[in-house]
């Protein structure tokens, strides 16, 4: 690693987004009942995000490439109809407003190296804390499952590295949470991580070698395990009544549907989902059209599949992996904008979208660069 990594100010923003990330996981998990102390968990956002904006003032500047200028406009256009909706339903809350704004700008600078790392540590480091409460939480597996996934950024790419870095997180997953979300969601993103560095670019005999230990591996995971995992994964969750979409999704079918039944242009607001105990229906996609409605979110789904696209490259395998995660644990887990409860990996979404644009920038100059060198 380099040195730049080791001054003081790398080990002082370190310790601070550590100490933040675990404060914050505290209060996800309402540990001792927490949550009754507090009247809102923004605070803790803009407190994270501002650290943040601070870093990147000293130590970045911004950017206004042709890439990053189209992706902000529509990202202005997603939020301006998210301000729209507040208005329009009478659900204006001035902190989700500041802290989309903060995002902006942070989504505008160049992101350095050296601030991914900080943040990658700090919340790799503040993943213990999710150990302290004595039962299952799904929120706790989702924070667990992307902040793993995000680790891949600053792992070896090597079966050894891979292996001791996945293996413990899975047992501590294991403990923490009974989603069956997180379950899948951790093995197919660690399936793909080994064979993207078993399969691309390596020598036949070692893709070979791969290929027959996982076939194995699956062979005999499914003839020792096959009546466990069907039981965990879909039989636990039917009735005697057969196949019900309802029973397979936890009840979420049927509170999707009615979110869907109930659509407005402009959303209903905060209070939209008054019909069931739950807090939100689990789902980012509708949770934003109860919210804020069907043009805020086609404009969600343009924001979420241009991110997903740009990473689809050899160069940002890992932030691909993470926003694939990050999606996939959306269509169960998360709410409208995935945050004001989740915070390391809401706020690695948001940095990791802003370095994508960095890195995509970067590698355009460099491609203008060698045409005009072969030009000349």
């Amino acid at each position: 690693m380099e040195r730049s990594y080791f001054t003081y100010e790398a080990l002082l923003f370190t310790i601070v987004f550590t100490l933040l990330f675990t404060m914050t996981n505290i209060v996800m998990m309402d540990y001792r009942g927490i949550q009754n102390l507090i009247s809102s968990q923004d605070p803790f956002m803009i407190l994270i995000l501002g650290a943040i904006l601070a870093y990147l003032y000293k130590n970045s500047k911004l950017s206004f490439a042709p890439l990053r200028k189209a992706f902000l406009a529509l990202w202005g256009l997603y939020i301006g109809f998210v301000f729209l909706s507040m208005f329009i339903a009478d659900h204006f809350v001035a902190t989700e407003a500041l802290i989309l704004l903060m995002v902006t700008v942070i989504l505008a600078y160049k992101i350095p190296k050296q601030l991914i790392i900080y943040l990658v540590l700090a919340a790799l480091i503040s993943l213990p804390s999710l150990l302290i409460i004595d039962h299952t939480l799904n929120e706790s597996g989702a924070t667990l499952v992307m902040v793993i996934t995000a680790g891949f950024l600053i792992v070896p790419r090597t079966n050894r590295a891979m292996i001791l870095y996945l293996l413990p997180a899975f047992l501590v997953l294991n403990l923490i949470t009974t989603s069956r979300t997180a379950m899948g969601v951790f093995l197919l993103i660690a399936v793909f991580q080994l064979a993207w560095i078993n399969l691309y670019q390596t020598p036949g005999r070692q893709k070979r070698w791969f290929l027959w230990v996982t076939i194995g591996a699956v062979a005999a995971v499914l003839v020792l395990f096959a009546g466990r995992i069907y039981q965990f994964f879909i039989g636990g969750n039917l009735g005697s009544g057969g196949f019900s979409w309802n029973q397979l999704t936890s009840s979420r079918y049927e509170l999707w549907a009615t979110v869907w039944h109930n659509r407005q242009w402009f959303g209903e607001g905060h209070s939209y989902f008054d019909f069931t105990d739950l807090l939100h229906a689990h789902n980012i996609l509708f949770d934003t059209l109860g919210r804020y409605g069907i043009i805020a979110v086609i404009l969600f789904i343009l924001v979420l599949a241009s991110i997903w696209v740009l990473s689809i490259t050899k160069y940002t395998v890992s932030i691909f992996l993470f926003m694939s995660a990050y999606m996939l644990i959306g269509m169960f887990e998360y709410n409208y904008l995935f945050m004001f409860v989740y915070f390391s990996p809401i706020v690695l979404f948001f940095i990791l979208t802003a370095y994508l644009l960095t890195l995509r920038e970067a590698h355009t100059n460099v491609i203008e660069l060698k045409k005009a060198l072969r030009f000349d």
